[in-house]
């Protein structure tokens, strides 16, 4: 049954007369007539008949009327609903943002766009959670994550926002055995104590998946997963870390840190936004997910111009 039909109906017994639902329709009378018609035979029931008054519905065609204004009355409403979340969404959204990464820095321009875009919108920020953020948006607990790119991942969708050389942090006093003010060569990394996230984080499985065919040992003395106490962490001596060069330049800029770029192999990491790869979003999160996008990825986005975005 069509509701387009239903209208039809309801208003001819608004009405009175096929001739005036007729015109208030903009159809031809045959036509309207002929809808008319296709209802009675759904029903199996006479709706309408001719009277002194006009048009007049049968008792089976008064309660259609009634069931199809309520009918209608829903149909405006949902139209009405999807119309309106469509322009101004509302709804919880939960991004993930992966610890010893740039990602921190961009929280502030996020939620100040987002929250001028779509002021219905409640933004939830997590930085660390009890499983990898990338199971975790297979398992629907948050909606999109700024991560490692690990690579691929059944029922997770990677746009990579760019590729960044890592570099070993260490203040600036301390010697650094067979390394240059530049670089440093992976084979010196055995001989320092590391502060580095846990197993499940991607910059740490690089690390020691590369130190491991290099047939070296990654010592981390400290396993930190929240990155904000990093900087007073090394600067105290506690130990050195490895950062992607971008999140160290903005982490441990000053004189009393020295930033090397690890060489022999040189070791990159990709930074990409993570979204379910086919599972459907909420009005609310796919907004969100659209804006980070347009944001980290346009032409206006944080890497643009540099040469090591990919």
């Amino acid at each position: 049954m069509e509701t387009r039909r239903l209208r039809y109906f309801v208003t001819i017994v608004d009405s009175g007369t096929i001739t005036r639902a007729a015109e208030l329709l903009h159809l031809a009378q045959p036509a309207l007539s002929q809808h008319v018609s296709a209802l009675e035979s759904e029903f199996k029931q006479q709706l309408l008949v001719r009277s002194r008054r006009g048009i007049v519905p049968t008792a089976a065609g008064r309660s259609l009327y009634r069931y199809a204004q309520s009918i209608l009355r829903l149909e405006t409403e949902a139209h009405h609903e999807i119309n309106s979340e469509l322009s101004s969404p509302s709804g919880t959204v939960t991004i993930g943002l992966a610890p010893y990464s740039l990602a921190s820095s961009l929280t502030i321009p996020i939620l100040q766009t987002i929250r001028s875009r779509y002021p219905r919108i409640v933004l939830r920020i997590v930085e660390t959670l009890t499983v990898i953020h990338s199971q975790a948006i297979r398992m629907g607990q948050i909606d999109a994550a700024l991560v490692y790119d690990p690579g691929p991942i059944r029922g997770v969708k990677f746009d990579r926002i760019s590729t960044d050389p890592l570099v070993l942090v260490t203040p600036a006093d301390l010697e650094v055995p067979g390394a240059g003010e530049e670089e440093v060569p992976i084979s010196a990394l055995a001989d320092f104590e590391f502060i580095l996230p846990t197993r499940t984080h991607t910059l740490r499985n690089l690390m020691e998946q590369t130190l491991s065919r290099a047939g070296l040992e990654l010592k981390v003395l400290i396993e930190m997963e929240h990155s904000r106490p990093l900087r007073d962490a090394v600067a105290l001596g506690l130990g050195v870390t490895v950062l992607p060069r971008p999140a160290a330049e903005a982490r441990f800029h000053g004189n009393e840190f020295s930033l090397r770029r690890i060489t022999d192999p040189e070791l990159t990491a990709g930074f990409a936004l993570a979204t379910p790869d086919h599972e459907p979003m909420s009005a609310a999160a796919d907004a969100v997910v659209q804006t980070l996008r347009e944001m980290l990825l346009g032409p206006d986005g944080p890497w643009t111009g540099t040469d090591e975005g990919e």
